[in-house]
């Protein structure tokens, strides 16, 4: 995910004449570094983009936060996600790609950041626009590459999260929150993946850990518990009890029609066989064992 970035001095005169900047979505891009040199032109990018939107000057606002990501900004990229999120008045209409592409920024912005300096409200606030976006604006297929390459930033920040020296205990409760969210995401991400695959497996185990999680405190991620719950209630009749595989001729059962049509044995409920014939045999295994 990249921007096109001017090497134009820091004016006041820019923020007049300087167009809005789209980022192009790219799968692999480095391009975007956190420089702390130049720390403190965001502060006073950000400190000016407060300015103009308390005074109701939102076009002013975006092009003032568009020039601090050309600065190494996430605060400004994950503003502007949720600006394009949510939209901003008449001024700026909810534009998903957009938002989820600035979402993407700051998460590419925070990985250049030592661990141990991770701003996890940032971080938590990241992750919660993306869910919104997974949940109710995003269609998996049609936006395959942004969903994949979020769903792989998103692994990326929870394998982090595991290492017990990147953040301190006071931030127990929003990590929580954000293991809620991601592994929800993953959730999602399987479930829309097995719709092709008919293994829904996968999916409710996600499902059953974000539950697993428990409530965090944090009014969002303890609704996708809930969520969470009823999604593994609806899915869990889906997944087979037995292996899909006949006992007898070892028969392996591939698509959603054949995994049903295979017949659970009666007494030992533990294995399954692909017909009559060879649930007879099964059967016959039993009377010589009793």
């Amino acid at each position: 995910m990249g921007l096109i970035i001017t090497k134009e001095p820091l004016k006041t005169s820019i923020l007049n004449k300087k167009s809005f900047q789209v980022p192009i979505f790219k799968e692999n891009d480095d391009d975007l570094k956190y420089n702390n040199k130049n720390s403190i032109i965001i502060n006073e990018l950000l400190n000016e983009a407060e300015r103009k939107i308390k005074s109701c000057e939102y076009t002013e606002t975006e092009k003032i936060l568009q020039l601090a990501i050309n600065f190494g900004s996430p605060y400004s990229a994950a503003k502007l996600g949720y600006n394009n999120l949510q939209g901003l008045n008449s001024t700026l209409k909810p534009n998903y790609a957009l938002s989820a592409a600035y979402y993407l920024i700051a998460l590419k912005f925070i990985k250049t950041i030592p661990n141990k300096e991770w701003d996890v409200n940032l971080i938590l606030e990241v992750i919660e626009g993306l869910t919104e976006l997974y949940r109710f604006h995003f269609n998996h297929q049609r936006d395959l590459l942004i969903w994949n390459h979020g769903i792989k930033m998103m692994k990326f920040i929870e394998n982090t999260l595991k290492d017990p020296n990147v953040l301190m205990d006071k931030e127990i409760q929003k990590i929580k929150a954000l293991k809620i969210h991601i592994t929800f995401c993953l959730a999602l991400t399987a479930e829309f993946e097995s719709k092709f695959t008919s293994n829904y497996k996968e999916a409710v185990n996600l499902y059953y850990k974000c539950e697993q999680v428990g409530r965090c405190g944090i009014k969002v991620a303890d609704k996708l518990i809930k969520k969470a719950h009823t999604k593994f209630r609806l899915l869990e009749s889906r997944v087979p009890r037995v292996q899909p595989i006949c006992a007898t001729c070892n028969f392996e059962a591939k698509n959603l029609k054949a995994i049903w049509n295979l017949l659970v044995c009666s007494k030992c409920q533990t294995v399954a066989c692909c017909s009559r014939e060879c649930l007879k045999n099964h059967l016959n295994l039993h009377k010589k064992s009793n």
